[in-house]
């Protein structure tokens, strides 16, 4: 078997209302997303997303030809690609889908098979007010939900506590809480400032009383001392690490910076091959590596493949807000939308592969290219 092809298709659907992420100062009244196709000379493909791939064409002449079976050696083609242009990995988890369809396998299990389901995080993506907050947390709970992620952005830190304060009166100790400071990275455009670490620290510290499971990105990617020293102020679990571009940025968030939970989003950032990697060594330090997955509902469901087969972290991440990003408007490229289930946990669909394929007819309506 050999690849012929990689086909790129792009959509766009349009949001109404539009969506106000804490972390863009710009409202998303639309979502543009690129779909990727591997195709082989013995009628085989696999299909991905998460990501645009703007290094297509240089993608398909180093691919076509190539036993896709071959995984390590897409992973570290894609890795040259990725140094000097754009986020090539959906291609590669596009060829993870086609070794699962060609081995009528699932990925997860490809992998390793660790889990078969895990819980799920709902992760919130608006700013809301504390009450309104814990009445979504209180809904979720009584749905089965086991644990929720709030989101940080609001002006003064010691306003987004007070959110956390609320949801913890509400659900007593019934929901796990992470926390998301969105300290990591800025959109493009957006200068505001970020926290230093003595912000940090004091953040962690009215944290701490409230039994939050981690606080994520509470400082600059690059801050690998400041991440070192913040461990050494806090005993709360540090998260961070979701769009690192280098394999060595996640080797020294884990063995420098101390962390204890690596975020590598496999369409984004090391793609599966190297997430795996980077999973490995956090777990040989005694860390663990859990995705962020929030790009689209393909980039949840490649990521929750992932998580099945190397994480060892109980939670898994599922971008759900509603009524702002209910699980229609997040997997609109799916067939069908994720669910977690009664019990609060989530799995992928059956089937090889990812479990999926992409309804070509259904999505022509949105197609731009």
């Amino acid at each position: 078997m050999r690849i012929t092809s990689v086909e790129q298709r792009r959509y766009r659907v349009d949001f109404d209302p539009p969506f106000r992420a804490a972390w863009d100062p710009i409202p998303r009244d639309h979502q543009v997303a690129t779909l990727v196709g591997v195709h082989t000379d013995e009628g085989l493909s696999g299909w991905a997303s998460g990501d645009a791939l703007p290094d297509h064409a240089q993608i398909e002449s180093f691919l076509v030809g190539l036993d896709p079976l071959r995984t390590e050696l897409v992973r570290e083609i894609c890795e040259t690609v990725d140094f000097h242009g754009g986020r090539p990995w959906i291609a590669e988890a596009a060829v993870w889908d086609l070794v699962g369809k060609a081995t009528e396998q699932p990925v997860w299990k490809l992998l390793g098979g660790r889990s078969d389901c895990l819980l799920a995080y709902a992760s919130s993506g608006e700013l809301v007010e504390p009450a309104e907050r814990a009445r979504r947390c209180v809904a979720l709970r009584d749905a089965g939900v086991k644990a929720v992620k709030i989101r940080f952005h609001h002006a003064d830190w010691r306003d987004d506590v007070a959110v956390v304060e609320a949801v913890r009166a509400a659900v007593g100790r019934d929901l796990q809480i992470m926390v998301d400071a969105n300290q990591g990275w800025r959109m493009p455009g957006d200068l505001e400032s970020r926290w230093d670490l003595a912000t940090a620290a004091q953040v962690a510290r009215a944290l701490e009383p409230l039994g939050i499971y981690w606080l994520e990105e509470p400082l600059r990617t690059d801050d690998v001392d400041g991440y070192a020293a913040l461990r050494r102020l806090t005993s709360l679990r540090l998260a961070a690490g979701e769009m690192v571009r280098s394999a060595q940025e996640a080797r020294d968030l884990v063995v420098r910076g101390g962390i204890d939970v690596l975020q590598c989003d496999v369409v984004l950032s090391l793609g599966i091959g190297g997430c795996r990697r980077a999973a490995g060594l956090a777990n040989l330090m005694g860390r663990s590596w859990s995705p962020h997955t929030w790009s689209n509902g393909y980039g949840l469901l490649i990521n929750l493949h992932a998580a099945l087969a190397f994480s060892t972290v109980p939670y898994v991440e599922v971008p759900f807000d509603p009524p702002a990003w209910p699980a229609e408007r997040r997997d609109w490229l799916l067939p069908a939308p994720i669910d977690i289930a009664s019990d609060g946990t989530i799995a992928p669909p059956p089937g090889p592969g990812f479990g999926v394929v992409p309804d070509l007819d259904a999505l022509e309506q949105w197609r731009i290219d």
